[in-house]
């Protein structure tokens, strides 16, 4: 049977890495000072990056909803079956377009699926699809909650500010004010939103701290798989340092899809159970 699977543009992942099967992204639309760019298309990383570092004004929104119906459709008709994975509902409205597009075209071989992640987590879960359809699993809603039970996404970033901005920053909201002079270390709950995991009042101490929080996780699942990602480069050094002495499978630069709610000073990683 002949399957592609589609993502959006706050999939985060290596340069020149090959999923190994079809695939096609939906990018999102980035907005700087109200001037709007594609993500990943008609605006790079550093250039970005550049942007909120001299205080530009950054949004982004859902990827335009005609090239959506035509790809969908096209892909419709040439494959037996189409996948896609979307970022999380409660963090964007592109799962929501995509299922009223489909329904409306009745297009009944794709299948729409909520990673309720974003970012390097929504990688993934996009590998864990990939490869679940590739060995004959039929992959729901319900398989993608399990794949999402079986990750964590672990992140730091030097300001809450665009998190507190964009409305995301969900059961971190109370922490604001005493975050403000210590690092915060955080994750997204099974819905995609924001919440803190721990604190530490160093970058030292931080580094340590999700060192302990991936070694700890990676005792329960079985062959742990790990996808790191950062923003500006400085940040590599950071997550360089988190994932020393750990078999990592990939390092992502954060693109503006999820830079503009997150800011460009930021590093992390996804891990979870590993691939069959």
């Amino acid at each position: 049977m002949r399957t592609i699977y589609l993502y959006d543009s706050s999939v985060d992942y290596q340069p020149g890495l090959d999923f190994g099967v079809p695939t096609d992204v939906f990018p999102l639309k980035v907005y700087v000072n109200d001037k709007e760019y594609i993500d990943k298309v008609t605006i790079t990383d550093e250039e970005f990056y550049s942007h909120c570092l001299s205080g530009a004004k950054v949004t982004t929104s859902q990827p335009s909803r005609e090239e959506m119906r035509e790809k969908l459709e096209k892909y419709s008709k040439e494959y037996d079956k189409v996948y896609v994975v979307t970022i999380s509902q409660k963090l964007s409205g592109t799962y929501d377009a995509i299922s009223s597009i489909v329904r409306e075209q009745n297009l009944q071989n794709v299948v729409v699926l909520d990673s309720r992640s974003a970012s390097v987590k929504t990688t993934y879960i996009f590998y864990r699809v990939i490869n679940a359809v590739e060995n004959g699993i039929n992959v729901t809603q319900e398989v993608i909650q399990q794949f999402v039970r079986e990750s964590l996404l672990v992140f730091t970033v030097s300001t809450l500010e665009y998190l507190e901005r964009g409305g995301r920053i969900g059961k971190a909201q109370s922490l604001i004010g005493k975050l403000l002079k210590i690092k915060p270390i955080l994750s997204t709950d099974d819905d995609g939103y924001t919440y803190s995991l721990d604190t530490a009042r160093t970058m030292e101490g931080c580094i340590t701290k999700m060192r302990e929080i991936a070694a700890e996780f990676a005792k329960k699942v079985e062959n742990p798989m790990i996808i790191g990602g950062y923003g500006v480069s400085n940040m590599k050094t950071y997550l360089d340092k988190v994932l020393e002495d750990f078999k990592v499978h990939s390092v992502a630069r954060i693109g503006p899809g999820i830079a503009a709610h997150v800011g460009p000073e930021v590093f992390g990683f996804a891990i979870g159970r590993g691939l069959i």
